[in-house]
């Protein structure tokens, strides 16, 4: 067991749940939060995986630290890890298709934990499943991977979108202390609530969400355009340059691949999903305001 006195604190997405928009809000008061005695590392570090996690998996052997992680956590009160691509991919590249969304989210965060030899605390957002496979449809197409919607929805079926079976899985493995999960349609509304669960009470109101969003979804006549050059056997970094042609923020109507029945059957999906995960013990979820696509009062 290490001697280290720290906790840490794991947010691990999901994948477009505005996930980068947390972490740059957080970052851009990461020199502020280290002189709190809360030390972030977001996608920057740990995406360089030979510097970082695996420096983490040998605190409990006694090992003497290395790389960015090292002298900071012998003095940190919270450390903070923010990577949605730990848990797993959005979009599988070998194009099988889904039954279960992040199947092996639980046992890598258990080993992380394991690693650590103490608790990890794990952080979470959840998106109405019909809204999160249109984003991972869009993102597979910035991606350069294109095919028709149709395809891709044989692909990734609505269904395979179950949270309440991941949190389920977090919530049983061994190492996960607390388990906060909240809706990503009520993201604005508990940025405050988050920040405080994820970086204690005192360090959170350091952090304000940054005025911007972070990799905004395609628009309808942008996926068109994109399956129109492809089809004419278009290369290159298609959906970089047609977002920018035909950008959401000048109007142009956001992709939807679902029909009102679609969204009604996955919305319908969701909130019993929401109703699980709150049901689950050892669970906080933040008051889910969400309600078949409106605010609740």
């Amino acid at each position: 067991m290490s001697s280290f006195a720290f906790s840490v604190a794991f947010h691990i997405g999901a994948h477009k749940t505005a996930t980068s928009h947390l972490q740059r809000s957080i970052g851009a008061q990461a020199d502020a939060l280290a002189a709190r005695g809360v030390h972030w590392f977001g996608p920057r570090y740990l995406r360089k995986w030979d510097q970082t996690l695996p420096d983490l998996a040998r605190l409990g052997d006694g090992q003497a630290l290395s790389g960015p992680l090292g002298s900071l956590l012998q003095t940190a009160q919270r450390v903070v890890l923010s990577e949605e691509n730990h848990i797993g991919v959005l979009n599988d590249p070998r194009r099988r298709p889904v039954t279960c969304r992040y199947p092996k989210a639980a046992q890598r965060i258990g080993a992380v934990a394991q690693g650590l030899g103490r608790d990890v605390d794990v952080f979470l957002a959840i998106r109405r499943p019909t809204g999160f496979v249109n984003a991972a449809y869009c993102q597979q197409l910035m991606g350069g991977k294109v095919m028709p919607m149709a395809q891709y929805r044989k692909i990734n079926p609505m269904e395979s979108v179950d949270w309440a079976d991941l949190v389920a899985r977090l919530r049983a493995a061994a190492g996960v202390g607390q388990l906060v999960v909240w809706c990503y349609e009520d993201y604005a509304v508990h940025f405050a609530a988050i920040c405080a669960d994820l970086l204690g009470p005192a360090a959170a109101g350091l952090v304000q969400p940054i005025d911007q969003y972070i990799h905004r979804s395609l628009s309808a006549p942008a996926v068109a355009e994109i399956l129109h050059r492809h089809a004419l056997g278009g290369a290159g970094d298609l959906g970089t340059n047609v977002r920018a042609l035909l950008p959401v923020e000048d109007g142009y109507p956001p992709f939807d691949g679902f029909t009102p029945a679609d969204h009604a059957a996955g919305d319908m999906a969701y909130r019993a999903q929401i109703a699980a995960i709150g049901a689950i013990r050892g669970v906080t979820l933040l008051d889910p305001l969400w309600a078949g696509g409106a605010m609740r009062a």
